[in-house]
């Protein structure tokens, strides 16, 4: 068996309260929802994982089939009343750059190999209790990487004021991505295959670097900015990304960074720094970052010479002819004078 690291996590794990939308949400409640604040944190890491963030956040792991995991969650009470939750596994995809968790008990492969020691659990106020978590591969389970989410649950209810009964929501959760195969782990690989620079309509300047999944496990993107070798030697950051990007195996998407609107057009060395868990990659590009309103000058001006240009052979052309018409004329004159 592997040795797990106990340890305390004092981050949110991933997912944060989402109150549901109640039937009646356009109705003032005489009474409100009791609803709680509460979080949900992982509390076992694999020793060789110990100093990896994601590891840290979600249960990440790689399994041969017909071998099982165990992991400790603490779910805690933040509240001044005593709360109710319930604790199941949910489904989850990626897609366009975002982990998605599905609402409920959605099933799934990897959901039928989850168990929990507690499904419900009630805490009083400010405390805290653990649960244990089992996952458990059957030798025919479907080679590959599986997603899903860890929920914990909380519904609390209350009244409109016309006594239409009020039903709310809320969950947070850890998510779960667990490769099964023989032979080792995947490797985590990413490229960054293109850097990018333009100003938004609103006159944001924007960096967008695009990435590809190029390995055999999701990877969680976050990232920065450094632009140095600016007009008159100015330098500007770091910037962080303004998102947080998932990719599955295979995927694409964009990462953006969004510099001061005080950044000055012009050449810009732009260097970019991307990770996921121990995996890093740097790039960095000459990137000219212009204003729209001289993208826009500077997609015009060919169009206003060449049409300027054309006017003035119009005219010379326009000239020529009256001057051979003024000749062809004055010489049929001539002759007939001679005559």
């Amino acid at each position: 068996m592997r040795r797990l690291l106990g340890m305390l996590m004092l981050t949110m794990a991933a997912g944060t309260m989402i109150p549901a939308a109640s039937a009646f949400a356009g109705e003032p409640p005489a009474s409100r929802p009791g609803m709680q604040r509460f979080g949900v944190r992982l509390v076992d890491v694999p020793v060789s994982a110990a100093h990896n963030p994601r590891a840290l956040r979600y249960i990440i792991d790689y399994l041969a089939p017909g071998q099982a995991i165990h992991r400790r969650i603490l779910i805690l009470n933040e509240e001044s009343r005593t709360a109710h939750f319930t604790v199941y596994p949910a489904a989850a995809r990626i897609g366009h750059g975002l982990f998605t968790g599905d609402a409920g008990e959605t099933r799934s492969e990897l959901t039928r190999w989850i168990t929990l020691k507690h499904g419900s659990l009630t805490l009083r106020p400010h405390t805290s209790a653990l649960d244990m978590v089992t996952i458990r591969v059957p030798r025919a389970a479907t080679r590959g990487e599986h997603y899903g989410v860890l929920w914990a649950q909380q519904v609390a209810h209350g009244r409109s004021a016309h006594g239409l009964r009020i039903t709310e929501v809320a969950r947070v959760g850890i998510r779960i991505y667990l490769a099964i195969g023989r032979g080792g782990a995947p490797p985590t690989r990413f490229v960054i295959t293109s850097l990018t620079g333009h100003w938004s309509t609103g006159g944001q300047p924007l960096l967008v670097a695009r990435v590809r999944n190029t390995g055999g496990r999701a990877i969680d993107l976050s990232g920065q900015a450094r632009l140095t070798h600016g007009p008159g030697g100015t330098t500007a950051g770091p910037f962080r990304g303004q998102q947080i990007i998932t990719l599955a195996p295979g995927q694409s998407a964009d990462m953006t960074f969004a510099p001061g609107k005080a950044l000055p057009p012009g050449p810009w060395l732009v260097r970019i720094t991307l990770a996921s868990g121990f995996t890093t990659r740097t790039t960095q590009a000459t990137i000219q970052l212009t204003t729209s309103t001289a993208d826009s000058t500077w997609t015009h001006l060919p169009m206003i010479i060449w049409g300027t240009g054309l006017m003035l052979a119009l005219l010379i052309l326009a000239q020529t002819l009256i001057r051979h018409a003024r000749h062809a004329r004055h010489a049929r004159q001539t002759s007939r004078v001679r005559a």
